[in-house]
């Protein structure tokens, strides 16, 4: 099963994940300015088959498999050297998406860069 939605290049939108942490009353303020130094770097670009992650200068591929999708959200499988096996469920809005962060509550939100998603022919 694939989702053409998710085909093609994202990256973390700091300026929405910060929104989303000033929300947040469970994290003191010194940590959230920690965290707000992480977002806007990470970029992915997905293929059917492989999710491609670029953070400064490090550089990975994991391969990750369509498990379950609705008309605003996909459920992913992927594996990686640090998590290991791992489900994420990834929604849309839009030109962005937002996933929750391990187990925390916390959404990170990612914006579509670079060319439009592909047509839903290009995915036969």
């Amino acid at each position: 099963m694939n989702d053409f939605r998710l085909i093609g290049t994202w990256r973390s939108d700091a300026r929405k994940t910060a929104i989303e942490l000033a929300a947040r009353r469970d994290i003191p303020a010194s940590k959230k300015m920690k965290l707000l130094s992480l977002f806007g770097k990470l970029e992915l670009r997905y293929t059917r088959t492989h999710c491609y992650s670029t953070m400064g200068t490090h550089v990975a591929a994991n391969p990750y498999t369509v498990v379950a999708k609705d008309a605003w959200s996909v459920v992913v499988v992927g594996s990686n050297l640090i998590a290991g096996k791992q489900i994420v469920h990834i929604h849309f809005e839009g030109n962005h998406y937002w996933t929750y962060l391990g187990s925390s509550g916390m959404r990170e939100f990612f914006k579509r860069v670079g060319q439009k998603r592909p047509a839903k022919t290009e995915m036969k």
